[in-house]
């Protein structure tokens, strides 16, 4: 633990001084707290931290942590984080989770966001989308799931079994799942769902799915098995199991297709939010959460994972859909 807060201690004097310069901001701290390290995530963070940039804020001392796929951990660096900044930002469903709760048990109400929280509601973040709770708002990763599960069809008209994968600790993904599920069965497919608890048991979970002779597996935006897509990748390479992705990140790390969301703009929505607080322009109460439309989405694939997997995209699909190819 001390080498974990040593090591946070240190980017965040590094964030700290990357957005150094002139203004009249430097008076403000802003904490942010990620669960831990994977692109996606680090790309709200980026994106946020623009946000503030471009808002107003480009002297604002950035003191952020992360947790390091410790969860003991959130909680520790979240007390700390909420007791010494103006503002706070969790990024995923954990984070937000463990700021708001060291401010409820610190009694303050100082202004805490969110990004990448898959239903804020259902976590407890906020009490409805539309009124949002007192100090608390922030922005959604509620992925166009149905649009995801189509895409296996579409790969594989003849597929019958999807297996559904997700860590049984994370809110978020338990949502995604149980969609995913609804989604399955409405296009007349039969579903399978897995946990796993941490990364070590990522690889056995998934193979576990394979086994069962799935013709795909979907991953929600799940943090855990984000930093492991490696994991996923080994169990089903060669076996010619399809891997649809919540977002295009988890494609790069080793899955085959998505209709992602960005997350640099979802960060820097969230960062302009902050902006709006900070200088009293707005509440969090006159922030509703709102999804990303799907239309606002991109598909997204990569040819190589496809070929290494023994898999190809039929020139159907591929003209059906303005496409990312993320080997280019």
């Amino acid at each position: 633990m001390k080498k974990n807060l040593i090591s946070v201690l240190g980017l965040s004097v590094l964030a700290a001084g990357a957005l150094s310069g002139c203004g009249g901001d430097g008076g403000v701290k802003i904490g942010i707290l990620q669960p831990v390290e994977h692109v996606a995530l680090g790309l709200a963070r980026d994106g946020f931290i623009k946000g503030l940039k471009e808002n107003g804020f480009e002297n604002a001392k950035i003191d952020y942590r992360n947790a390091g796929g410790n969860d003991a951990d959130l909680n520790l660096l979240a007390k700390d984080l909420v007791d010494t900044s103006s503002l706070t930002l969790g990024i995923g469903t954990g984070a937000s989770l463990a700021l708001k709760g060291a401010e409820d048990n610190a009694g303050y109400n100082k202004p805490l966001l969110f990004t990448a929280v898959t239903d804020p509601v259902q976590a407890g973040l906020v009490k409805s989308k539309d009124n949002t709770s007192g100090y608390v708002c922030g922005t959604t990763d509620a992925n166009p799931v149905e649009e995801q599960i189509a895409l296996v069809k579409e790969f594989n008209k003849d597929a019958t079994k999807v297996g559904i994968m997700y860590t049984q600790t994370e809110v978020n993904s338990k949502v995604q799942a149980d969609q995913a599920d609804a989604a399955i069965k409405a296009a007349g497919m039969a579903s399978s769902i897995k946990t796993c608890s941490n990364s070590s048991d990522i690889k056995a979970t998934a193979e576990a799915l394979v086994s069962e002779g799935v013709n795909a597996i979907y991953l929600p935006t799940d943090n855990n098995i984000a930093a492991n897509m490696n994991a996923v990748k080994d169990a089903a390479t060669n076996k010619g199991v399809l891997i649809v992705c919540g977002e295009e990140n988890m494609v790069l790390g080793g899955g085959h297709v998505t209709l992602s969301i960005d997350y640099f703009s979802l960060g820097f929505a969230t960062g302009k939010m902050a902006a709006q607080i900070l200088k009293n322009e707005k509440k969090p109460t006159d922030f509703p959460v709102v999804p990303v439309a799907s239309s606002e989405c991109t598909y997204a694939y990569s040819a190589s994972a496809l070929a290494s997997s023994g898999l190809t995209m039929s020139e159907e699909l591929l003209n059906k859909h303005e496409w990312k190819n993320l080997d280019k």
